[in-house]
């Protein structure tokens, strides 16, 4: 029995690591420029044992890894919002701070939305629900208690939560611009709660 269970360890941990491999891939490469050959020579494995994790081959691949880091990602997020305090502009507050500065930037999440270009519908639908949940939904949920409360104006909770995660997408490009740019802000530990300011001005006028 134990036997079996150290089969099982030793698949999943194989399995695990593909998964990594690739996902450090992406973030350099893209979703075009990986490939399975070159996963199996690290993780240290032939091809066919890949193909033995991940009878789909390559989009298999990658769809799962965009589901475990959005999961992830959820999780973190949900958490980061749970811990902060009851109104809606403290939960705000933990979401951009968790988005732009906590999050694990190991994660290549654009280049993760990117692979449901290259996989087939039915996998596509599900990354986009996935995405949906991930990134989308704990924020409108947020912004929907805080119309219900009249901690904001009656707004329509999509376009506000769109608004959110725009801003908050915009600002997290900082982290791509070149060291000593003269366009960097000269303070960017505080640009998390300057982009809620920003963000509540204008959903509370």
């Amino acid at each position: 029995m134990e036997k079996g269970h150290g089969q099982r360890g030793g698949a999943r941990g194989t399995r695990e690591r593909a998964m990594d491999v690739a996902e450090a891939r992406l973030a350099g490469v893209g979703y075009l420029g990986v490939s399975l050959e070159e996963v199996a020579r690290e993780v240290g494995v032939s091809k066919p044992a890949l193909y033995y994790h991940f009878p789909g081959g390559k989009e298999q691949l990658f769809v799962e890894i965009a589901h475990r880091a959005l999961k992830q990602h959820r999780e973190g997020l949900e958490r980061a919002i749970s811990s902060a305090g009851t109104t809606g502009e403290e939960k705000l507050r933990a979401a951009a701070r968790w988005l732009m500065a906590e999050r694990d930037p190991r994660q290549p999440m654009d280049e993760l939305r990117d692979v449901a270009k290259f996989v087939h519908e039915q996998h596509r639908a599900g990354l986009g629900e996935g995405f949906s949940r991930a990134l989308y939904g704990p924020i409108r949920r947020v912004i929907s208690s805080a119309i219900e409360s009249g901690e904001l104006r009656d707004n329509d909770p999509d376009f506000l939560t769109w608004s959110f995660l725009s801003l908050s997408s915009g600002l997290m490009e900082i982290e791509h611009t070149p060291p000593n740019s003269p366009i960097l802000p000269e303070d960017g530990a505080d640009l998390p709660d300057r982009m809620v300011d920003l963000f509540l001005g204008g959903a509370r006028a």
